[in-house]
């Protein structure tokens, strides 16, 4: 997950593609394929023939690797980066990791509701995300919502009547590279957020006064 903004951070990119991320085995011991994971409780639903089509579906362990949080989590965010780091470090091994570290973190409700997504000329509505594992699928995610985010980049996420519990994102191309960093500066204009991507160990803080994006990496 370090191709993300990778024409607008260059070296410093985001993840954007989907993996894999089952175990892998070797003869010595089982390695995990990806260092963190969330420790969201994800409930799911049996899609329906209409809330079926037109789903995006992808592997459980990327949901919210790359997510948003009220600005007010900054400080938090940053103390779970700092342990991630020595964590990650601790248990590498030449083809993964012999441990996996797993985010528990207690979310507040956004300010943003999917009503004010819904507005956005760029951002399509789309059902609930599918999820998977290698060799089936889970469901789909109960209360979650999804949308396209021009060509190439999702939003996604889980909601209540009283609002957005999660937000996160894919991004597939370097369209949608351009088109998320765009909507994270428009949403930043209705609520302040930073956008953690846990893989790459960052957080977009939000911009500079020259317009740059402003990183903080532990």
């Amino acid at each position: 997950m370090k191709k993300f903004f990778k024409k607008i951070l260059a070296a410093v990119g985001l993840s954007s593609q989907t993996e894999d991320t089952s175990k892998i085995y070797n003869v010595n011991s089982t390695l995990y394929s990806m260092p963190t994971i969330s420790g969201d409780s994800i409930e799911y639903l049996k899609p329906t023939k209409e809330s079926f089509e037109g789903a995006p579906e992808f592997h459980e362990d990327e949901w919210c690797q790359l997510e948003f949080f009220p600005e007010s989590f900054l400080d938090d965010i940053k103390k779970i980066l700092i342990e991630y780091k020595d964590f990650e470090m601790k248990y590498r091994a030449n083809s993964g990791w012999e441990k996996i570290f797993v985010r528990k973190i207690k979310r507040n409700f956004f300010k943003l509701n999917l009503s004010l997504l819904k507005n956005f000329e760029w951002i399509k509505d789309r059902p609930a995300p599918l999820l998977k594992t290698t060799s089936h699928s889970l469901g789909q995610v109960k209360n979650g919502f999804s949308f396209s985010v021009g060509e190439g980049a999702l939003l996604y996420g889980v909601h209540s009547d009283e609002g957005i519990i999660s937000l996160a994102a894919n991004v597939f191309s370097d369209t949608g590279n351009k088109v998320l960093t765009n909507t994270f500066t428009s949403l930043r204009e209705i609520e302040e957020l930073i956008l953690v991507d846990w893989r790459g160990q960052m957080i977009i803080t939000g911009t500079n006064n020259d317009g740059k994006l402003s990183i903080w990496k532990p």
